[in-house]
């Protein structure tokens, strides 16, 4: 959320004004205006729940919830891009083995709901092959069950977690 302040004017306060920001898409709804701003590939959010996008000097504010780390970092990263430097890296980037243990759930949890049976979705997502009996034993057997499990999780509402990876929010 961003609101204005009064401008002291001094060389150590730089002026911005967000409405001469270039490909600003700035929308008024009900409780004031939003923004998204991209710039070098990057989409920049924010709120002025009262403010006028032609003032010149703003402020941030973050309430103190279990997103603060996040709203911190996209804070940081927005005055980065507003001071012409690079943003950095996202905070929500998931790491590439999570993101394949995400998809490879999902696809087993289609299968298992088609009536494909363990064996097969570890036969085309684990890559096993043998016997009945080499399954028993076969530790691919439970990754799979671990898979399907997973990929019931996220269907009953546990991909939510991913809106805000790698933040949990705390159950109440």
């Amino acid at each position: 959320m961003l609101s204005p302040v009064e401008h002291k004017g001094g060389d150590t306060e730089p002026i911005l004004t967000l409405a001469h920001l270039s490909d600003l898409d700035m929308r008024r709804a009900a409780d004031g205006w939003h923004g998204i701003w991209q710039v070098d590939g990057v989409s920049h959010q924010f709120w002025l729940p009262e403010a006028v996008s032609d003032s010149g000097a703003f402020a941030a504010t973050l309430p103190m919830d279990n997103f603060l780390e996040l709203r911190a970092h996209a804070a940081r990263r927005f005055w980065r891009s507003l001071n012409g430097r690079a943003p950095g890296p996202d905070f929500r980037a998931v790491p590439a083995q999570l993101r394949q243990w995400h998809i490879l759930s999902l696809r087993a949890l289609d299968a298992r709901l088609h009536g494909e049976s363990y064996r097969t979705i570890a036969e085309v997502l684990l890559g096993f092959r043998g016997s009945k009996e080499d399954f028993e034993n076969d530790p691919r057997k439970n990754k799979a069950r671990r898979l399907v499990a997973h990929g019931i999780k996220m269907m009953l509402g546990g991909y939510r977690l991913l809106l805000h990876y790698p933040i949990r929010p705390n159950k109440r």
